[in-house]
């Protein structure tokens, strides 16, 4: 039992090492002809003063930002007119009302789309920070790796406690079981994305559909991801951790939440894949225990194992001490994706920033 897990640790730490070793790195900066920035907005007044700082010196020529204002009740809106100004890069699109049949996000993104012409289309989340040269980088990847849509997953500042454990484990995820090696293959089980970051070329865009042909979609990127790959388009995954970062929740309550409502649902709410997803996670989480009851070679090489591949993971995700917190992490990470299997075998509603969804 013990060499058993000796051997699924150093098979995880390799695995970590020797997958990440092809995630591409952003390419040397080329200046796009035409392309827009779309952010969609609901409730966002924390956020907004950074989001139009970083956009301002991120901007290049020919490169125009549409901000959807999706209906808030708090002070977005107004932030958003105050920011803008005169400035004629920005256009904010005041919302209209959730038609039924469709995912709040997802809508606001069919209607970023509609509303601009550019040949490209950048969606970010409205709590990303870019650095200046970021988008001609993003752009010049998706030449370089021959692709019509390009995503990665940001850094993650992680302030409170549940976010320095939940929020890197996409990280962790992507590294332990995604073959990035693979991340080009056609087939829509090869598909990786994170839509805090998405980069489009328009053309293919609309001709898989564009995001009304995933209306309902709770993990969009992903189900934008798979119809790009259905309709035979190369899709790509790459390292854009070191020029964005992402202030993804601003509470414990907030993390829990928003991973509550896609853990499951990015998993196809496939109860066999979310058991094996349970199995690894919890065999990780036993590896601590096993260590402090029987101290030996073996427990203490695995654990140093499992702690290596998460500190190799977070240097890469530029993500600062959250790998100290990994055994802690495997725990929650458990406990989340369990409840979040009962409640769709329960058949419960998910609520997100006043929207509700079965």
């Amino acid at each position: 039992m013990i060499i058993v897990m000796f051997i699924f640790s150093a098979f995880v730490c390799l695995y970590t090492f020797l997958n990440l070793a092809f995630l591409p790195k952003l390419s040397k900066p080329v200046a796009p002809q035409s392309l827009a920035v779309c952010i969609p907005l609901r409730n966002e007044e924390r956020n907004v003063v950074k989001l139009m700082t970083s956009l301002k010196q991120a901007l290049h020529p020919n490169v125009q930002v549409y901000l959807y204002e999706d209906r808030s009740t708090d002070k977005t809106r107004d932030l958003l007119i105050e920011q803008i100004g005169n400035d004629d890069r920005f256009t904010m699109i005041d919302g209209i009302d959730l038609p039924t049949g469709w995912a709040g996000k997802v809508h606001a993104c069919h209607q970023l789309a509609l509303a601009s012409k550019e040949e490209y289309l950048l969606f970010l989340d409205a709590d990303i920070t870019l650095t200046a040269d970021t988008i001609p980088r993003l752009y010049a990847t998706m030449l370089q790796e021959r692709a019509v849509f390009l995503s990665g997953f940001p850094s993650f500042p992680v302030p409170t406690f549940l976010g320095k454990c939940l929020i890197p484990m996409q990280h962790v995820l992507i590294a332990q079981h995604l073959p990035i090696a693979f991340r080009k293959v056609k087939h829509p089980a090869f598909a990786a994305a994170n839509g805090m970051v998405v980069l489009v070329e328009r053309q293919a865009y609309e001709q898989v559909g564009g995001h009304q042909a995933i209306q309902m979609a709770l993990v969009d990127d992903l189900e934008l991801c798979r119809a790009f790959k259905q309709h035979g388009f190369t899709t790509t995954l790459v390292h854009v951790a070191p020029y964005v970062s992402c202030d993804m929740y601003a509470t414990n309550r907030d993390v829990w939440q928003g991973f509550l409502k896609n853990v499951f649902r990015g998993m196809n709410d496939s109860y066999l894949i979310g058991s094996y997803f349970l199995l690894f996670y919890l065999v990780q989480a036993c590896v601590l225990p096993l260590m402090l009851l029987f101290p030996s070679v073996w427990t203490i090489g695995a654990f140093g194992l499992l702690m290596l591949a998460r500190y190799r993971i977070d240097r890469n995700a530029r993500i600062s001490h959250a790998w100290f917190w990994h055994p802690v992490a495997t725990v929650l990470y458990v406990a989340l994706l369990a409840t979040a299997m009962i409640r769709r075998l329960k058949k419960r509603e998910i609520s997100w920033k006043g929207r509700t969804y079965s």
